[in-house]
């Protein structure tokens, strides 16, 4: 069946609103727009996926309702806040709920001093990760930025002189964000229903990258076996993309389009970090010991190995830390396999490839240059 011009456009709106939870007419307003014109297809999908949609002024936010207590998460990005960041993040927040208009860096980084006794603005430790934490509230779109001269931030994270930096805070986005309705959401969760096998099976499509058999007990594997059909053409009809069935399980394929959807990951890239990651996969695939399910085990010592042959075979053209820094080459590439959620790092340092990783075999990396190869 062809997709019309509308349904497309209220699948972008969806899976935008998945990758972005909390969208402003400021923070991207195309996806804004995306949503209130299709805000009822939104809201239905969501719904589909026990998820609800709520707006408040220029806001609109996706609330992902808990499950039984728990929410299905995709692979935890490299960027995402530690939680003495996230902690500073909701210190600055309550600050924010008292102020009226524009207010500078300076005068935040005052009022959480007032408010916790474990903030030291004196610290430049401390002024970093409240920068970090204001840029973090500016990415949600509750702080608008109104300083062009990134020198006054500078100066004020260096040395704690001058106003730091700028900004209006908006209040409907911060309404949404520190909403008493999450928290109650979170810590009172609502009864499973009798079609929450159905939810849990959307939320793991859409959510994560890729849904082994292997991780979900034997019934629910059987069961998403059975519905894959139905799945498929639920997914197909809110985010316009595929899902592929595989022996070892099921993942969403989105299509390309004029406007990527931000849920799609833009990987590999022509950077070092990028390419290490994919000829460590390739290779770790070929040196483990392969499992029923698809999945490929190394132990630590093997992934070591791995890691030698590499820069042995293309240290040339590495970057100078992982030529130089022992240890460098492996964590880029955990970071960078982990957060695409191809891989899982044990405590032992051992590794256990996903299934997934499988489409990414027998790369094609070609050197052009001295610094850069490229895919």
């Amino acid at each position: 069946m062809k997709t019309t011009a509308s349904a497309r456009e209220a699948q972008q709106a969806f899976t935008g609103l998945l990758a972005r939870p909390l969208v402003t007419a400021a923070t991207d307003p195309r996806l804004y727009r995306l949503v209130l014109r299709h805000q009822q297809a939104v809201t239905d999908f969501a719904r589909r996926l026990g998820y609800r949609v709520q707006r408040v002024g220029q806001a609109v936010r996706l609330i992902r309702v808990p499950l039984d207590g728990a929410v299905t998460r995709p692979p935890r990005p490299s960027e995402a806040p530690d939680r003495r960041l996230l902690a500073l993040v909701c210190l600055l927040a309550a600050c924010c709920e008292d102020v009226a208009g524009r207010v500078t860096l300076q005068r935040l980084s005052d009022m959480v001093r007032d408010l916790s006794a474990g903030y030291d603005p004196d610290d430049q430790a401390q002024r970093r990760q409240l920068r970090d934490a204001a840029a973090y509230l500016a990415s949600w779109g509750v702080l608008r930025p109104h300083t062009s001269d990134e020198r006054l931030l500078d100066e004020w994270t260096e040395s704690g002189v001058g106003p730091g930096a700028g900004y209006e805070v908006d209040r409907d986005a911060l309404l949404l964000m520190t909403s008493p309705d999450v928290m109650d959401l979170a810590f009172n969760p609502q009864p499973v229903t009798a079609a929450g096998q159905t939810v849990r099976q959307l939320r793991a499509l859409l959510e994560t990258p890729f849904v082994p058999y292997a991780d979900l007990t034997a019934d629910e594997a059987e069961a998403l076996r059975a519905s894959r059909g139905a799945r498929a053409a639920d997914v197909a009809q809110m985010t316009g993309g595929a899902v592929e069935a595989r022996a070892e399980g099921m993942l969403v394929v989105l299509t390309d389009d004029e406007h990527k959807p931000p849920t799609v990951a833009d990987w590999p890239r022509a950077r070092a970090v990028d390419w290490v990651a994919l000829l460590m996969a390739d290779q770790a695939g070929r040196d483990g010991t392969r499992h029923a399910d698809g999945t490929v085990h190394l132990t630590g010592d093997q992934v070591d190995a791995v890691v030698d042959d590499l820069i042995g075979w293309r240290g040339d053209y590495m970057t100078v830390p992982q030529r130089t820094v022992p240890g460098t080459v492996r964590r880029d590439a955990e970071r960078m396999l982990t957060e695409l959620g191809l891989l899982r790092v044990a405590r032992d340092g051992s590794w256990t490839l996903l299934a997934a990783a499988g489409r990414y075999r027998d790369p094609d990396v070609t050197i052009t240059d001295n610094t850069e190869p490229v895919r």
